[in-house]
């Protein structure tokens, strides 16, 4: 497979004048928003976390369309991991993988046999490219496991996104990215898969397919034997907003109800019955995880308390758990949606009941026990 010096860099359209006239009175009214925030929503943060969730809550609460939002952020995954690696003296790791997805890595490669690696799908409801907060997040977790460990392998997907990339192509990416590990000759039983949010679903997606592998994809690897865990932070895997916790936490997570509904509707207008129990999980019925502990001996799912999701990722958590035995379900006192990885936007990064948890369920996955 070819490797990359450098991630090259995919052109991103423009805003065009009427999109930036569009997105003008959201800029004008940021401040405001921002200032509001920090002096409601500060308790128990500190003002930089304060001021990052006011932005957030005040950028996803207007009707975006998903091109436009691109264009806005005019960045890709790869360049996203270009400048954190530039920023932090880090070595320039990218192997481009069948499909068209490439696997960013955090420090070193670690890809030989006897190595162990999380492999890790970022969210962004399938449409944004990785934050910049992925790659501090992603490196914390690798130095605390590597501690008692030694060197942990991380490497990021970098999957194609909708709607230029409809589903199911984000999946056979994921695939695709499995089955390149595997044909290196690292056992399934040293890879932790993990994803946050839309890259949980991903994780699900993968299990779905090894399950009941879609004929349109390329068969899911041949497993000798299980993998090391997964880790599911707060997944998001039902494209509707009718859970009463939408409405119980509005104005408490990092992004409105109304927002939710924006990227629900356009994850869903892809989503075809024949593929919805793969993409959709929280729809699969009951019984379509039977086997999941064949490969996933244990798995760890956090949510924040004060998330839109709180209601689905609980429910989703209770039908896994009846088919995975070892499922863990962390809960953040106060937290948003993916609260252990937002936090690494500001200077709180590294510190929570649910960031704890990711490193030591993925330190005791790669020892065989949680």
């Amino acid at each position: 497979m070819a490797r990359l010096n450098h991630p090259d860099n995919v052109p991103i359209p423009p805003l065009t004048l009427r999109q930036r006239l569009w997105i003008l009175p959201i800029f004008m009214k940021l401040p405001f928003a921002v200032a509001v925030g920090v002096f409601r929503e500060n308790k128990g943060r500190s003002w930089s976390r304060a001021a990052n969730l006011a932005a957030l809550r005040h950028l996803f609460n207007y009707d975006w369309d998903m091109k436009m939002l691109q264009s806005f952020l005019g960045v890709t995954t790869s360049q996203v991991y270009l400048e954190w690696t530039r920023k932090e003296k880090q070595q320039v790791l990218t192997d481009v993988l069948p499909e068209g997805g490439k696997l960013h890595w955090i420090g070193s490669r670690r890809d030989s046999p006897n190595d162990r690696i999380l492999l890790f799908f970022h969210g962004g409801a399938f449409s944004m490219p990785a934050r910049p907060d992925y790659f501090p997040f992603l490196r914390n977790v690798q130095e605390k496991a590597s501690v008692s460990l030694g060197d942990v392998g991380v490497a990021m997907l970098e999957y194609s996104l909708v709607p230029d990339a409809p589903f199911p192509t984000q999946l056979r990416q994921a695939n695709a990215a499995l089955t390149y590990l595997l044909q290196k000759g690292i056992p399934a039983s040293n890879i932790v898969i993990g994803g946050d949010s839309a890259g949980a679903n991903l994780v699900l997606q993968l299990a779905s397919h090894i399950l009941h592998p879609l004929p349109s994809l390329a068969a899911p690897p041949q497993l000798e034997q299980p993998f090391a865990g997964a880790v599911l932070i707060s997944p998001w895997t039902l494209y509707s907003t009718d859970a009463p916790s939408y409405s119980r936490n509005e104005g408490k997570d990092m992004i409105f109800s109304r927002g939710y509904t924006v990227l629900s509707a356009s994850a869903r207008k892809a989503v075809t019955p024949e593929l919805r129990n793969h993409l959709e999980p929280s729809v699969a019925p009951k019984d379509w995880w039977q086997g999941l502990d064949d490969f996933f001996p244990r798995v760890l799912v956090t949510a924040g308390e004060h998330e839109c999701l709180y209601d689905d990722i609980m429910q989703l958590s209770s039908t896994i758990s009846k088919h995975v035995k070892e499922t863990t379900t962390v809960v953040e006192p106060g937290g948003v949606h993916e609260d252990a990885i937002v936090k690494f936007a500001t200077d709180e990064g590294g510190s929570g009941k649910d960031y704890d948890a990711i490193v030591a369920f993925v330190t005791a996955s790669f020892k065989g026990a949680v």
